[in-house]
């Protein structure tokens, strides 16, 4: 009976070593987004997220294009840059590749730059007059 419940112990703890970053990175991160003022409508990649200030979960797989836009501001936009996790380098340095395949097929394997996006928004210029009489 002891065997097999070191075998399984065993096994659960290979499993979850095989793919570090799915398992502790997730495949989602939590990005900070405020603005200054508030209220600014949070376009991610064209899709709409609410306003600011927001707490956004989005895709570790990907680059993002973040706009920022409130009525009497200019618009802002930046970019989430993807960049390696340190949990896919912990896979790399035990050798396992089947863990290191997983992370890299969910998106698991990277961290999301900047954590935290604060905005003062530039108030927008008034239109010039024209003066013709």
């Amino acid at each position: 009976m002891r065997f097999i419940f070191n075998f399984i112990f065993i096994l659960c703890l290979i499993i979850l070593a095989t793919a570090c970053s799915t398992v502790l990175n997730t495949t989602t991160q939590d990005v900070e987004i405020k603005t200054n003022p508030a209220n600014a409508r949070i376009t991610v990649d064209g899709k709409k997220f609410g306003t600011t200030p927001q707490v956004i979960n989005i895709d570790r797989g990907s680059n993002h294009t973040i706009k920022l836009e409130l009525e009497g501001h200019e618009a802002y936009e930046t970019q989430i840059t993807r960049k390696i996790s340190f949990w896919f380098w912990a896979n790399a340095l035990n050798g396992f590749i089947p863990g290191m395949l997983t992370d890299m097929f969910t998106g698991a394997m990277y961290n999301l730059l900047p954590e935290i996006i604060e905005v003062d928004l530039t108030p927008a210029k008034p239109p010039e007059k024209t003066g013709k009489k």
